[in-house]
């Protein structure tokens, strides 16, 4: 099994090391309408795998895994307002073949998009969850530290995570402005065969995720996340 430096979605093939951290308190800031949860959204992706980064000649092809999301209603958690994400997964021959999965995710005063787990016990703060994209914060930064084998074994490296400048991009076909959340892998002088890479998170404002790209941490294959259609409630 291969040690991913993100997720892309839910659950990918690889074993993985999430690349998105609990929020550390900054300055508020006013609630940014950069995201859009709307009960009744719908997105579709597609993953495709690349086997070679560091050729430009090496194509990406289709894996076979199409996953469709959706809001698909709010909830009021110890006194915050949460949209209920959920992920159906069409795998044929995986044991992710219908697979349906949750999380609650919410926008904080800061304009930044957070997840947490749908489960029973979880603890929402104003300054926690997962960072999925900081908004329009560019001067939001964050250092994620990767384990060889998880939590308690050696560090192997760290993956700096930044906004972008706003840029263009054709994802299927379809041309996008999006604000790319991108974190840089850099391998500790200790570690032998690992090479930096760039994770690269894309968001359009008012639509949503447009394209992800995960990299495995051992070797040089990557899958990237794009979408395929979209339904948006406004």
């Amino acid at each position: 099994m291969k040690l991913t430096l993100n997720l892309p979605l839910s659950i990918i093939l690889l074993a993985a090391v999430s690349c998105r951290t609990d929020e550390l308190p900054t300055p508020n800031v006013t609630e940014d309408p950069f995201f859009n949860l709307n009960v009744g959204n719908k997105w579709v992706y597609k993953t495709y795998r690349n086997p070679d980064f560091t050729n430009p000649q090496s194509s990406s092809t289709f894996t076979g895994r199409i996953d469709s999301v959706s809001i698909v209603g709010k909830e009021n958690i110890q006194g915050f307002t949460v949209a209920k994400e959920r992920t159906k997964t069409h795998f044929p021959n995986s044991n992710l073949n219908g697979n349906v999965s949750y999380r609650y995710l919410r926008v904080n005063t800061k304009g930044h998009l957070v997840s947490y787990p749908a489960s029973g016990n979880i603890d929402i703060s104003e300054t926690g969850g997962h960072v999925l994209h900081p908004g329009m914060d560019i001067n939001y930064i964050y250092n994620n530290p990767i384990f060889d084998l998880g939590p308690g074994s050696p560090i192997i490296g760290n993956v700096l995570y930044q906004l972008q400048n706003e840029s263009n991009i054709i994802v299927e076909g379809t041309s996008y402005t999006v604000f790319p959340y991108k974190g840089v892998f850099t391998p500790i002088s200790t570690t032998t065969g690992l090479l930096p890479k760039t994770q690269d998170i894309s968001y359009k404002k008012g639509l949503g995720l447009v394209k992800e790209i995960c990299h495995a941490v051992y070797g040089n294959d990557y899958l990237e996340t794009r979408l395929v259609s979209s339904k948006i409630i406004y």
